[in-house]
């Protein structure tokens, strides 16, 4: 009977055992994971080499994409790294490479780790991988005000129950480089599983460095790990990494093979673990870094690459960069977050990606190589721009000032100057329409084009009279940014004048340099039609002025339109400030008062208005506005340090603060030494004078209520400035 007893014991015991066994498997599987594929020194052209070759067929399954890598310090591989894993924009530091598994041999990581925390790691066992360098880290973002908090992925995941893992190093001729372990570590350096030493290198005399991935070794423990439950799988391939350290004692030739060969291999690599996915299971391929050769050639874009279920290619999107094709790298940890439905901490900045499968992979190519030549470009165009017009201006005051003392100098030059000062201000109108042009024109080429339409347009302008031409010019340079806007703004995100995904600074809406443009144009095109409307000026004027601003802060409170909150307070102070101005009132204190209150409120309505939309639907105003609510102040201090530290940088260095100064200079120049032609201007063209303080006050708030509002008060004054020394020429001839 005990014997009967113990055998049902026994069998019960391994019945549950064996019923546990399964259950935790089956579990397991169906649990959501994700496996990260980071790879350093990977570029676009590497992924399109390869999908190219058609060698690859899963890689067309693939959603695809590239990656903004900006950071709080530059675009190194820890500065990314760290930035992925606080999901801000952070600092790393080259101590964050130092990471180690708590039995690596030499390493001695647990006392290490204890010399640096002055603790001894909670949960310590063998396949621990310790970061002893981790207070560094930390300090170093306290230091520079980042708000970042490194770790704050994998300290997210242990919250919330959510094992983690890492394998494989970019270690170079025994110099640790493990970057693998700052998305997966906690807050303290922790990850509780790993292995990131020489065990997962091979050793072999066809490689340089005689070092390379084990490839089998890292599939083998991904596989264990997932049958693990382990939700998060990260895994650095270094190989190219290994190899950029040996580029310059190789040929071209010779490095170019070895790099398509181990891009091959990172590639099937990816591929098997895509085709072996289970349900739930997600393969994200991301570069952590870009070569020094591609920073310099200014492709300034990483690639990702993402196979999930029911994956048939797309592209990938963010709610960050709202643009196919594109998104940031503060968006990986929110999407690792959603796909394994933990909550998103409030210290994090990005969104989610999604796939958009409304555009191809080719569409995607053609697209990327479009934002990589206007980066690179934009210099070319846009420094010639503004320095032919620094040098036109200038020139324009020396003849008016000499012009008299000399006949030959004011016959020679003053014919020609009225045309060349129109077409200054139909540049950003022509640049706007640069994009319909097929293919992508050399900037030389973009200089003869421009030249030529520019000098025939102004040639048929200048037969018009003062108030008619104006008129036009002003119109053609607020009205068609403003129609693209609400429809999408494909030709601003294209244009030289317009954002650039590449910085980072702006992904969607209207940036800095057609805002100056709308500013200035608009309130020209209203100035100069009250000149043209002189007998019912004073009843239409204003209430012409008013349909326009209203138009046009609505589009820069509209999320998914010009989303900019210093254009919302520009424009509203034009409208307040110009109101009186077309309309003769006298300014009372009264009128002041009910002005800013108005205002204020009015904002305050749009601002609201955002902050009530759904997180994927808010812009970056939304965002603000709710850490507002929140009374996050530290992170309002923050935004307001970065626009000031930006606006100040600009001030000093860009191109457009010498030709905001040499615009400033003019005007005094004016008010003190040409006075009396001044007054007489000022005397037969009433709205133009209007336009004129209306366009200046405009560009003061410009300049002090945006980052980079040195580039829209420089473009808006022009609008005030080109006429003036058009109208003073003409008064000379």
């Amino acid at each position: 009977m005990r014997k009967k007893a113990i055998f049902a014991v026994g069998f019960c015991g391994v019945f549950l055992s064996v019923f546990l066994m399964f259950t935790t498997t089956i579990l397991a599987q169906n649990r959501p994971s994700v496996i990260v594929l980071l790879v350093p020194q990977l570029t676009r052209e590497d992924i399109h080499m390869i999908y190219q070759s058609n060698a690859f067929p899963l890689l067309k399954q693939a959603a695809i994409g590239e990656l903004n890598i900006r950071t709080a310090v530059s675009l190194k591989d820890i500065h990314n790294i760290t930035t992925i894993s606080a999901g801000v924009r952070a600092a790393g530091t080259e101590w964050g490479r130092y990471a180690y598994r708590s039995s690596e041999k030499h390493a001695e990581a647990v006392p290490l780790y204890y010399i640096h925390t002055g603790e001894m790691p909670s949960g310590l066992r063998n396949g621990t991988i310790l970061l002893p360098y981790i207070p560094v880290l930390m300090e170093n973002n306290e230091q520079r005000n980042t708000g970042a908090i490194p770790g704050l992925l994998g300290e997210t995941l242990e919250q919330h129950g959510v094992e983690r893992a890492v394998i494989g190093n970019s270690d170079v001729e025994g110099k640790p480089s493990r970057l693998g372990g700052m998305l997966t570590m906690n807050r303290k350096g922790i990850t509780p599983q790993g292995w990131i030493g020489e065990e997962t290198l091979i050793h072999t005399s066809l490689f340089p460095g005689g070092k390379k991935t084990d490839y089998p070794f890292l599939a083998y423990h991904i596989r264990n790990w997932k049958s693990q439950g382990k939700g998060l799988v990260v895994a650095e391939l270094g190989d190219l990494e290994r190899l950029a350290r040996h580029k310059n004692s190789l040929d071209t030739k010779r490095y170019m093979e070895l790099r398509q060969r181990v891009v091959e291999e990172i590639i099937t690599f990816a591929g098997e673990l895509a085709l072996k996915r289970e349900n739930n299971q997600r393969i994200l391929l991301l570069s952590a870094s870009l070569p020094d050769s591609d920073i310099a050639d200014k492709k300034r874009m990483a690639p990702i690459v993402l196979w999930e279920n029911g994956g048939d290619g797309g592209v990938l999107t963010s709610g960050t960069t709202r643009q196919p094709g594109l998104a940031a790298n503060i968006d990986i940890a929110p999407s690792i977050f959603v796909w394994l439905g933990v909550s998103l901490p409030p210290a994090m900045k990005g969104q989610a990606l999604t796939v958009d499968h409304t555009f191809s992979h080719e569409w995607f190519w053609k697209t990327a190589e479009a934002i990589d030549y206007i980066y690179a470009t934009r210099p070319a165009v846009l420094y010639p721009y503004v320095g032919v017009t620094i040098a036109i201006i200038i020139l324009s005051v020396l003849i008016l000032f000499f012009g008299e003392r000399n006949e030959r100098i004011r016959r020679k030059w003053i014919r020609w100057l009225p045309y060349v000062l129109l077409f200054i201000l139909l540049i950003p109108f022509f640049l706007l329409l640069l994009p319909l042009l097929p293919g992508s024109p050399s900037p030389f080429v973009i200089a003869l084009l421009l030249s030529a339409v520019g000098i025939g347009i102004s040639i048929m302008l200048r037969r018009l009279p003062f108030a008619a031409c104006f008129f036009g010019v002003g119109l053609v340079s607020w009205l068609p940014p403003l129609l693209d806007g609400f429809t999408g703004g494909e030709l601003i995100r294209r244009s030289y004048l317009g954002y650039d995904p590449v910085i980072g600074a702006r992904y969607y809406g209207i940036g800095n340099e057609y805002m100056g443009v709308l500013l200035g144009g608009s309130v020209l095109s209203v100035a100069m039609a009250g000149e043209l409307w002189r007998k019912n000026a004073c009843r239409y004027i204003p209430a012409l002025l008013i349909v326009i601003c209203i138009a046009m802060v609505l589009y820069m409170a509209w999320p998914q339109g010009g989303s900019k909150a210093g254009g919302i307070f520009v424009f509203l102070a034009v409208l307040l400030y110009g109101i009186p101005a077309f309309s003769g009132m006298v300014w009372r204190k009264r009128y002041i008062i009910v002005l800013l209150v108005t205002g204020i409120a009015a904002a305050g309505l749009l601002f609201m208005v955002n902050y009530q939309m759904a997180d994927e639907q808010q812009s970056h105003i939304g965002r603000a506005f709710a850490e507002l609510m929140k009374g996050n102040w530290p992170e309002i201090g923050r935004i307001i340090e970065r626009k000031l530290i930006m606006n100040w940088r600009l001030i000093l260095a860009s191109i457009w603060s010498k030709l905001f100064i040499v615009s400033l200079l003019v005007c005094l120049l004016f008010i003190y030494y040409k006075n009396e032609q001044v007054r007489n201007i000022t005397k037969h063209y009433p709205y133009f004078t209007a336009g004129i303080k209306t366009i200046s006050f405009g560009a003061l708030i410009a300049l002090l209520l945006n980052d980079s509002g040195i580039i829209a008060a420089s473009l808006a004054i022009l609008y005030a400035l080109v006429p003036l020394l058009y109208r003073m020429i003409d008064n000379n001839t």
